[in-house]
This record gives structure tokens, sequence and C-alpha cells, in this order.
């Protein structure tokens, strides 16, 4: 379980030392993009706090505790999960914090762990508020958000608010290497549309969103597609923005070919042969046009307009040639 979840080992040992030191807050706020390890952080520190047999920096992963907080069944260590955008409501306020209430079952530390604390709705808010202000010393509040503007300010300041960052492009891709026994090529490909989100990455490589993106430069860059694969294309928002990222990273691509740039810094590395005969029908100058065109084309797509016109502008780039 351990190598699977996707913590932030810098965060971890940061708990760790103030753990060791007693000096750990009463309340911590995560704020960090959606898919970069928020919640696994907050349940590897729930094992750090809990764990029987704990090391310096890490917890053991083996004892009753660490493997009850795997398996979500964890007496002190509850948990308030909602995905899309549901609210999180005050009776489920209140449940957690009638467990609050209650002494520590193991006699450890009770984790409180709310995630996508932005949506809690205004008396669920209120009356979680009373908690941060009255905390008390054997429980642990920690709180996530993907979008901290939205936090409500009276509970940003009654946290300490820790910040996530991006996975590095070498980070994801050694962790996709390592982890998902994908080679260098295919990992380049995730590692790049992923955007630093290994649970991104993840989605990807489930969607086989490679053999997806093959197939677009197969029927869209390398050929003329149908009318009727355009107009399908068209009608799907989704598969609309694939084929923009798909497009624009695979003139990226050109541009960086065209100029002599080392294969290792492009994307399409699993495609270098078709990749390196489209360059050759171009100047640099009429990459960089189509490279604005589908720019243009991203405007539209992002503000949810119609691209027909423009994606027929850029397919005459790309087909007379």
């Amino acid at each position: 379980m351990q190598k699977e979840l996707q913590y932030n080992q810098t965060i971890l040992r940061r708990f760790a030392v103030l753990d060791r030191k007693n000096r750990l807050g009463h309340a911590y706020l995560f704020a960090g993009p959606p898919g970069i390890g928020k919640t696994e952080t907050a349940l590897a520190i729930a094992k750090l706090v809990n764990c029987e047999a704990r090391r310096e920096e890490m917890f053991c992963d083996a004892c009753p505790s660490c493997i009850q907080v795997n398996t979500g069944n964890h007496p002190d260590v509850f948990v308030v999960s909602h995905e899309g955008g549901e609210p999180i409501s005050i009776e489920e306020i209140r449940e957690l914090l009638s467990c609050n209430k209650l002494r520590s079952f193991m006699g450890g530390k009770k984790v409180l762990i709310l995630k996508n604390i932005e949506s809690l709705t205004l008396d669920g808010a209120n009356a979680f508020l009373k908690t941060l202000e009255e905390p008390t010393a054997e429980t642990l509040i920690l709180l996530t958000t993907s979008t901290l503007e939205t936090v409500l300010s009276t509970i940003q300041s009654r946290c300490h608010v820790i910040h996530f960052p991006f996975f590095s492009d070498h980070d994801l891709a050694e962790r996709l290497n390592n982890g998902h026994g994908l080679d260098t090529h295919h990992s380049r490909v995730y590692t790049y549309f992923a955007q630093g989100s290994l649970t991104r990455a993840r989605q990807l490589k489930e969607g086989r969103f490679v053999d997806r993106k093959n197939e677009i430069i197969d029927e869209f860059i390398l050929n003329r597609p149908s009318d009727a694969r355009i107009k399908g294309l068209l009608k799907d928002e989704e598969e609309t923005k694939r084929l923009f990222n798909i497009l624009l990273s695979w003139v990226r691509d050109a541009m960086l070919a065209k100029a002599n740039v080392q294969d290792g810094r492009l994307v399409h590395q699993d495609r270098l042969d078709d990749l390196s005969g489209f360059v050759k029908k171009y100047t640099f100058e009429e990459l960089k046009n189509l490279n604005g065109s589908v720019v243009k084309m991203g405007r539209l797509v992002a503000d949810k307009l119609n691209i027909k016109l423009p994606l027929l502008i850029i397919g005459e780039q790309l087909w007379r040639k």
C-alpha cells in the first residue's frame, strides 16, 4: 500500500519533525491542484501520528494502526469526502463533531480529514468553525482544497495553509517509469498531458490515451479525415479538446524538431519517424503560422464556440502538403 500512495514526502517529513518535537498545530489546510496527492498525504499523516512501530520519519505501514488506516477502518481516523462538487452538509459535520467529542479508541490522535472543504455549506462551515476555534489536544484536523480562493477566510485564518506544488516532469516521469512499467516514450506522453498530476496520468493510462492520440495523428494530422469523422468530432466536446491538445503538442514538436532540438524534449517520441517526415514538408515559418492557427482554435474551444471554420483552415494547412 505504501508504494501506491501518492503522498508528498517533503511535507510528510515536515510533519514528522513537528510531531517529534510536539509542535504540531491543530488544523492544516492543504491547497493544490486536483490529483496532486493532498488526500493521500493526509492519510499518510494519519498513519504517521498513530503508527505503533514508527520509525523516525516514516510510518511502518504494517502495524494494526497503519493497516486500519489503509483499509478505512481506523476508529480514530474520520474522512468526509465529496466528489463532483457535492456540498458537505451540516448533518455530516455534526456527525463528525460528535465523533470528535469521544476519547481516542486506540490511545493516539484522532484525525479528521475533510476533502474539498470549499464544498461546505454555510451552516456546515459555521458549525465547523467552533471546532477550529476550540481544538482538543488529541485531535488533528486536515482539510483539502483545489481552489483556495473559494474557502471561507474564517476557515483559512484558523488553519496553517500548506501549498502542494505540481510534480516536476522529471519526478512524474520517474514515478510512471518505476511504478507503472511504462517505457520512456510513453511516460513522456503521459507526463506532458497530465500537467504535473499523477492521478491524471493514471487516468490517461487507464483510458488508453496513447492509442487514442495516435488515432488522431493518423486520422487527422497525417491524413484528411472524412466529413463524417469531422462532424462526429465537433459534436463531442471532450474529443474536440483532445484534438486541440494533440494538435498543439504535435506542432510544438515539429517546430522543435525543425530547430534541431534533441529528441528527448519531444512529446511524441513514439512517432519520431512520422514527425520527421512531417517536418520535412514545412518551413519553420509555415510551422509557426500553423501553430498560430491552432492557438486561435484553442481560444474558441475554451470559450465553447464553433470551431468548424478554424478547424478546416488548419486542415488545409495540414492536408495540402
